[in-house]
């Protein structure tokens, strides 16, 4: 009975930590999505109105603020030329299958050398992903469109 339970912890955790990678990943294909309707319908659109239109695409997908992490909003960049629309961001999710370090300074920060039991094997498991949503204007429809 005892292996049966620790089988169903194991598999529970791995399904568990699956969902929270899958769940990552797919917020980032929303943000590109949303990037690429807003570059392909507001190719035009000046950068304050695409930051505007943005925040509706958003809604309209339900995806909220707390999906992504502070840095995904503190590294958007969005930049309107006269042939089109540059929309970008950058940010890091991080993942910790046995929970976070727990031996933390008062910053929030650590050093893998100062850790001391289960923390270091928390440390050593960690996954981190790294995501760069893109998308940028098709200057041919830009041209076709102004025609």
């Amino acid at each position: 009975m005892i292996k049966v339970l620790l089988w169903l912890a194991l598999l529970g955790g791995v399904v568990w930590n699956g969902f929270i990678i899958f769940t990552a990943h797919y917020n980032n294909w929303q943000a590109e999505d949303v990037f690429a309707l807003l570059v392909e319908k507001r190719h035009s659109a000046s950068e304050s109105e695409a930051r505007r239109h943005m925040k509706k695409l958003f809604e309209l997908k339900y995806i909220s603020r707390d999906d992504f992490p502070e840095e995904f909003f503190d590294n958007l960049s969005i930049t309107a030329t006269g042939s089109g629309l540059e929309v970008s961001s950058w940010y890091e999710v991080t993942i910790w299958p046995l929970g976070s370090v727990q031996q933390r300074d008062e910053d929030g920060s650590y050093h893998p050398d100062d850790l001391q039991g289960l923390d270091i094997i928390r440390d050593k498991l960690r996954v981190e992903l790294e995501f760069e949503p893109y998308a940028i204007s098709d200057p041919s429809l830009v041209n076709s469109a102004n025609r």
